[in-house]
């Protein structure tokens, strides 16, 4: 049996690495181009355009952060799960809320204080990324932090 601290770690590095897969999937089908390409434009939040001339150690870094950033989401879905156990109990609603709240946050907030280019608000795209972010994102980590969750009964 896994101690609740390893559960805690183990259902956000198991969540934010399967979500951050499906993430860049979605990411994939919704604006195309190349995987290197997407991940470029990750890092193009530190780096601006010389992201797109940095070649395969700029996409690297790209993928170093996706999954850091999904990782950490997963953490803090994990957190509020453990603190309210509404999160847990109705994890496809939590879910879907999470990965509106993750949308809103990222375009919002985080790449607008970035580097990266300002992202797209044409209506089909922002219904294509708040499907993504819900589907593809939010839920799958609610439903492996709760079954983390769920089978160390924390």
């Amino acid at each position: 049996m896994t101690s609740a601290p390893a559960a805690r770690i183990l259902a956000s590095l198991s969540a934010g690495l399967v979500a951050g897969t499906t993430n860049l999937i979605a990411a994939g089908a919704i604006f195309g181009g190349t995987l290197t390409h997407g991940l470029q434009m990750i890092a193009s939040g530190l780096f601006g355009e010389a992201a797109f001339k940095g070649g395969p150690g700029s996409a690297a870094l790209g993928a170093g952060l996706h999954y850091f950033i999904s990782i950490v989401a997963a953490g803090l879905y994990c957190a509020v799960a453990l603190r309210w156990r509404w999160w847990r109990d109705h994890w496809l609603v939590g879910g879907t809320l999470f990965g509106v709240v993750a949308y809103l946050v990222m375009n919002l907030i985080i790449v607008p204080l970035s580097s990266a280019p300002n992202p797209n608000f044409a209506p089909a795209i922002i219904a294509k990324e708040l499907v993504a972010h819900t589907v593809m994102f939010g839920i799958p980590i609610a439903a492996i932090v709760t079954a983390w969750l769920r089978r160390t009964k924390v």
